[in-house]
């Protein structure tokens, strides 16, 4: 008879220990068969289905992508005179492979600097301590000296080394050569994976060039190729409008680095170039480079052979532009003067046939060539806003095109000093005036009432402003804007600034009769000219450029496309044609008139053409010296040619009217190299 322990152990699970082994088995066999199909299907993906992308990552290793420079886009004026071209000359280039480390960059080094002189003056004190630790020897020793562990491939050994010889530069001297060959892997270790760096450009000789050519094949990274500058046939003056190129800036090299740019790379660093950066700059030449792992030597394949910059075509005129700096640099008054500047522009097209600029150190007499002033340089203009401002008061109805005289007379204001015209000082000129005549003779008494009955007042003498609201700041400052005043132009040019505003509360509403007759806000030169294009094209506001078109280059083969800029309209002043006619016969008055305090002199008429104008006298003060602002605008009305004049700080009481007289002579060169005087004449009378 069984024990009742033996029978509960049969029955409990019914195997024994034994009989429990093949299940074990079987399970661990399962597990070797999923293993064994992983890895199966591991070999699949990386031999089969994934070939192509794995085969393409080891070439990778080998392979890498240098990109080359093109020639940049040339610059012409209107008649085609190349203004702006290239010069290539070789250059020794450095493309750093994908994974390179510094001890294979300072052989490179060593090898390129065997053949190579560069100059070292930009070599700094830590790329000059990192070289001089990478050779073993010279390492140890600074270790030894500094009391730090010899361990030269970590990062805290480096560090420290590098700071050591840095603090002690002098005791560790590096002869010429050595520091010849540290600036090379200065410029190397510059270099980011994949981009290329110059590290030659100028005076690259024949024999270096061979001896490069020979020995590329232990020099990975190292070739010849071509770097371009700039050169200015028709002379260096055009740089203070066109511009220069220079190294990526550090301000934008993030943004230049993600848009394909080498931290070596020219770019346009100022004015047009900066502008038409994006079409000078070409796409750039790719060259796939291949470096047997066995050998070492290296082979290339131009992979796209890139597209040279596209030219731009300008509206302006070079002869004009050097006759206009000519007589500018002339008319400058001696003493406190400070520069003068001019615009030359089509009035319908916004097209600047000119616009030069000059500074002025009235220190020592000095002049700079700075085109640029015209647009982020602002000044006080005077009088030339009258036609605007009239035409404000025409449009708010406080005058109409039939009934505008008012009487000149002295502005008085309680609590302020008088403020009068230039002929009727003390009141002993009163005279009653049309809105066309208050142009002729620049009567600031008749825009400072204009102002007041926007304002919602009459003048009378010894009146309060008290109920003259601020707003009338808005309502002037809205009508110069119509015609260009105050607000940017949309220039093509980098920097251009609005100008100043002052203050309008309450306090400074006295400040409200100067703002009338152009002493209070600032404006600048570029602003003055669309002013003056949309009074003579007829009320529409141009956006002025410099650039006419784009030419852009064939490919394969192809010819190159012309890429016309089209005229573009700002806005509109929105007058009536008699509100027009009452501006135009007043600015013809100006240079035509017969009163005795005619402003325009009495040169303006004799040009060959009708040249309408309106000049303007602002108070400045300069060095602590009372001076004037002496502006000027003309135009042949309808025509394509209008003009803007400003000179600064002229000295107080001076009779040369440089505002007048460079007017006449701009007039005169624009008849030589623009537009002939039968075509002025006939638009006129169109």
């Amino acid at each position: 008879m069984k024990s009742p322990e033996k029978r509960r152990q049969k029955k409990r699970g019914g195997m024994t220990s034994l009989s429990r082994i093949p299940a074990r088995l079987n399970i661990l066999m399962g597990v070797v068969v999923v293993m064994l199909g992983a890895l199966a299907f591991k070999a699949y993906t990386l031999q089969i289905a994934n070939y192509s992308t794995y085969k393409a990552a080891v070439s990778s290793n080998t392979t890498s992508i240098q990109e080359e420079n093109v020639r940049r886009g040339e610059i012409v004026d209107s008649s085609g005179k190349l203004l702006v071209s290239n010069t290539g000359t070789h250059s020794i280039q450095y493309t750093k492979p994908q994974s390179v480390t510094d001890a294979q960059m300072y052989k490179v080094a060593n090898n390129v600097g065997k053949f190579v002189s560069i100059e070292t003056t930009q070599l700094s004190d830590s790329n000059y301590a990192g070289y001089y630790i990478l050779d073993a020897g010279r390492a140890k020793a600074v270790a030894k000296k500094a009391g730090i562990q010899y361990a030269p491939t970590t990062d805290t050994f480096v560090k420290q080394a590098k700071k050591y010889v840095v603090d002690h530069k002098s005791e560790f001297p590096l002869s010429n050569k050595q520091v010849n060959n540290a600036m090379i892997f200065q410029k190397m270790t510059n270099a980011y994976a994949l981009s290329t760096v110059q590290i030659k450009t100028a005076d690259v000789t024949d024999e270096e060039i061979a001896a490069i050519g020979e020995r590329q094949s232990t020099m990975p990274g190292i070739n010849v190729g071509m770097y371009y500058t700039r050169a200015y046939p028709a002379g260096d003056d055009i740089k203070s409008l066109i511009g220069t190129e220079g190294k990526v800036p550090d301000d934008s090299i993030n943004q230049l680095l993600s848009q394909g740019y080498s931290r070596d790379d020219m770019v346009g660093v100022s004015f047009l170039e900066k502008q038409y950066e994006a079409q000078l700059k070409g796409t750039k030449k790719r060259v796939q480079i291949t470096t047997d792992p066995k050998t070492g030597e290296t082979t290339s394949k131009t992979v796209y052979s890139g597209k040279a910059g596209s030219n731009l075509i300008l509206s302006l005129n070079s002869k004009l532009q050097d006759d206009v700096r000519t007589i500018i640099k002339n008319n400058i008054p001696s003493g406190s003067a400070t520069g003068g500047y001019a615009v030359v522009l089509n009035p319908k097209t916004g097209g600047i046939y000119a616009m030069v600029g000059v500074d002025r150190d009235n220190s020592t007499g000095d002049l700079t060539d700075n085109d640029a002033a015209n647009v982020n340089k602002a000044q006080v203009m005077g009088s030339v806003v009258k036609p605007a401002m009239i035409t404000t008061g025409l449009m708010q109805g406080v005058i109409t095109p039939s009934n505008n005289t008012l009487t000149d007379q002295p502005i008085k204001i309680a609590g302020t000093a008088s403020k009068s015209s230039w002929f009727n000082t003390d009141g002993s000129h009163n005279t009653s005036l049309t809105a066309s005549e208050a142009l002729e003779v620049s009567s600031n008494s008749y825009v400072m009432q204009l102002m007041l009955k926007m304002g919602g007042l009459n003048y009378s003498s010894g009146m309060s402003l008290s109920g003259l609201d601020t707003s009338i700041f808005s309502t002037m400052r809205n009508g110069l804007a119509r015609f260009g005043m105050g607000v940017k132009t949309g220039i093509d040019l980098p920097g251009e600034i609005s100008g100043l505003k002052g203050s309008t509360s309450a306090s400074d509403i006295g400040l409200a009769l100067d703002e009338s007759f152009g002493q209070y806000d600032t404006f600048t030169t570029i602003q003055l000219a669309q002013y003056v294009a949309t009074i003579a094209n007829g009320g529409y506001r141009v956006q002025p450029h410099l650039v006419e078109a784009i030419q852009q280059p064939g490919v394969n083969g192809a010819k190159a496309t012309l890429e016309q800029i089209p005229t573009r309209i700002l806005g509109t002043v929105g007058w009536t044609e008699a509100e027009r006619n009452v501006i135009w016969n007043g600015m013809n008055l100006v240079s035509h008139g017969s009163s005795p305090y005619v402003t325009g002199g009495s040169k303006i008429k004799t040009l060959p053409v009708n040249v309408s104008m309106k000049t303007g006298t602002a108070e400045t003060f300069t060095n602590g010296v009372s001076t004037t602002a002496n502006t000027a605008i003309s135009f042949v009305p309808n025509s394509n040619v209008a003009v803007a004049v400003v000179f600064p700080d002229v000295p107080s009481g001076n009779e040369s009217n440089p505002n007048i007289n460079s007017t006449y002579e701009i007039w005169e060169k624009v008849l030589e190299d623009v537009e002939d005087k039968d075509t002025l004449n006939a638009s006129a009378n169109s």
